[in-house]
Formats: C-alpha cells, sequence, structure tokens
C-alpha cells in the first residue's frame, strides 16, 4: 500500500505543479511554497552567518560557505568581469544560491514523509515539496530576471560613460566603439565625430541617450568609415549593420530561453526517472518477483540520486556561469 502511495498513479505527479491551498483568489502551488523556502533560508543562513560580528577567522558552515562564494567570485566572476566584478557579485551570489537551494529542497521527501505519516489520507498536503526549479515558470522568471539585469546593466554601463564623459576612450582595445553617425552642417554623416573631449553629458540626457548608445553599438559595424575617410562608407555599413543587428536581438533573447529550459529540463529529467524505477515494484506480482526487481531498483535510484546532486550544483554554476558571460558582455568596452 505504501509503495503504491509513493509510486502515484503517474511519474509526473511528482514533479508537475499542484495547488495546495488558496490566498484569496491567489493559487498557491507547491513550487511556490518551496521557492519561499529556498528565499527564506537564505534570509536567515547568511546574514547571520557573514554579520560584523563574525568577523574573524571563519570556520564551521561560515568556512564551508565563504569558500563557495570566494571561488565563484575570484575564479568565475572576475576573469569575465575584470574590475566590474564587485559591482555584480551580490546578484550573481544570489542567482547561484537560490538555484542551488531550489535543486537542494528538491531531495527531501516531504510530500512522502507526509502521506507515510497519514497513511495515504494526507489531502492537498500530499503534494507539499518538489523541486522549485524543475517547474518552467520557475526558471522563466529566472531567466527574464537576468535578461532585464544583463541588458540594464549594459544600458547603465553606457549612460555612466557618456555622463563622465569617457564614452569612446577605448583606444587601447583590439575593437574600439563606433558612434553614431552626427549629421554635419553639409547634411553628410560625420564619421569622425566621437565623444572623446572629455565632457560628459548630464544625467538627464545621458540616461535618455544610452539606450541609444547601446543597441547603436549592439551588433558590430563592419564597414563604418575611419576618421578622415569618406562618409560613403555608411552607405555600406547600415544595412549590413541592420541584418547583423536583428540577428543579434534574436540572440538575445535565445540566451535567457536557454538558460530557462537547460535548468528546467535537467532538473526534472531525474525526478521522472526515479519515478518510473520506484513505479515498477508495486506493479509486479508477488513477493519474490518484487524483491528481485526492489533491490536492483533501489540500486540504481540510489546512483541517480548522487548525479542527481552532482546535477543540482552544476545547473546552478552553469545558470550562474552563462549569465556572468552574458553581462560581462553587455558591459564591455567594446559593445
Amino acid at each position: 500500500m505504501t509503495l503504491d502511495v509513493l509510486a502515484a498513479g503517474s511519474p509526473l505527479d511528482h514533479v508537475v505543479s499542484h495547488v495546495v491551498f488558496h490566498i484569496g483568489g491567489l493559487p498557491v502551488t507547491n513550487h511556490m511554497i518551496m521557492a519561499g523556502v529556498a528565499a527564506v533560508l537564505m534570509l536567515v543562513i547568511f546574514p547571520p552567518l557573514f554579520s560584523s560580528q563574525n568577523a574573524g577567522a571563519p570556520s564551521g558552515m561560515r568556512n564551508f560557505f565563504e569558500a563557495i562564494l570566494q571561488f565563484l567570485r575570484e575564479d568565475v566572476f572576475r576573469p569575465a568581469l575584470k574590475n566590474h566584478t564587485d559591482r555584480f557579485t551580490p546578484f550573481l551570489w544570489t542567482v547561484f544560491f537560490f538555484i542551488l537551494f531550489c535543486n537542494l529542497l528538491g531531495f527531501i521527501p516531504i510530500s512522502e514523509l507526509i502521506i507515510v505519516a497519514t497513511g495515504g489520507d494526507a489531502g492537498a498536503l500530499a503534494h507539499v515539496g518538489g523541486t522549485a526549479t524543475g517547474n518552467i515558470a520557475t526558471t522563466a522568471a529566472l531567466a527574464l530576471c537576468a535578461f532585464f539585469f544583463i541588458h540594464g546593466s549594459g544600458i547603465w554601463q553606457v549612460a555612466g560613460e557618456l555622463m563622465a564623459g569617457t564614452y569612446g576612450h577605448h583606444a587601447q582595445e583590439s575593437h574600439a566603439v563606433s558612434h553614431p553617425p552626427e549629421i554635419s552642417l553639409s547634411g553628410a554623416p560625420n564619421a569622425g565625430v566621437a565623444h572623446r573631449t572629455g565632457h560628459g553629458m548630464n544625467a538627464v540626457s545621458a540616461v535618455a541617450a544610452s539606450p541609444f548608445y547601446y543597441f547603436w553599438n549592439f551588433a558590430p559595424h563592419l564597414f563604418k568609415p575611419k576618421a578622415g575617410e569618406s562618409p560613403v562608407g555608411w552607405i555600406a555599413d547600415l544595412p549590413i549593420w541592420g541584418l547583423l543587428l536583428v540577428l543579434e536581438l534574436v540572440g538575445s533573447l535565445i540566451k535567457p530561453f536557454a538558460l530557462c529550459m537547460r535548468l528546467f529540463a535537467n532538473m526534472i529529467a531525474g525526478h521522472i526517472v526515479l519515478a518510473v524505477l520506484a513505479g515498477l515494484i508495486p506493479v509486479t506480482m508477488g513477493i519474490l518477483v518484487q524483491l528481485g526487481i526492489g533491490v536492483p531498483v533501489t540500486a540504481m535510484s540510489l546512483m541517480i540520486r548522487l548525479l542527481e546532486l552532482f546535477v543540482s550544483f552544476l545547473q546552478a554554476y552553469i545558470f550562474t556561469f552563462l549569465t556572468t558571460l552574458f553581462i560581462a558582455a553587455a558591459v564591455a568596452p567594446e559593445h
């Protein structure tokens, strides 16, 4: 009876979203609850652990988490973000640990324990628990946050450089930033004009102009005339730039979609496989047959659990690493 309950009617029953209760007209699902639990755990663990009162040599749990934080900042973030590392580290740390906590919480068989404790009559509580990142709505929300943060950071970077008067001052870079063609008194594009005077814009003008400058350099200008060259080069540059801009915009949408689907698919697949293996035991006839199937299934389930544990860390790392690369591309001087 217990195995029948735990195996459920369908393997997908263990991974799909279930409404546990309502707040007014808002349905609250098990995945929403587990995402909230992950967020609360982060608030409970990290602020006290890294408060000014614990400024001494790290030990115990603080040493464990500090090793992970240090590794992420120095070996993952800094090689890509360079001098922008400290600016984006809090966001990237938060993304990594939120995903990791959601992944690991899915290992706790909360619903199964409730079912066993209540003898299979748990009602809506039978669905409490689960992996929040096994819900595409959760991974899509994370991908959207990354998308807006990536491009918002790029636009903010441009605005800051415009206000400081340093936009385009990257002569030491192998790929210099191009500038929108400015119209001269003769009406022809002036390719030689660049904001290199050191006089910055006021804040309002910089914020208003930064999206235009950001998307102007969103695609490369392959035929942009250099200073002193004929402006006729713009005739070839602008159509090619427009085509490349479309491709870049499509790519900017594909990147968060890939983040969403990769995390979702990897976290849901292992749970479905485990549910299928567990379902093989109660459907067999006879105790000896169940033992014959149950022993190898249990051993295989344990190995898959260990693999899932590795994947939980790996997927949190991959999501954070790719987000770091996308942010670095958005705030890089040549972009």
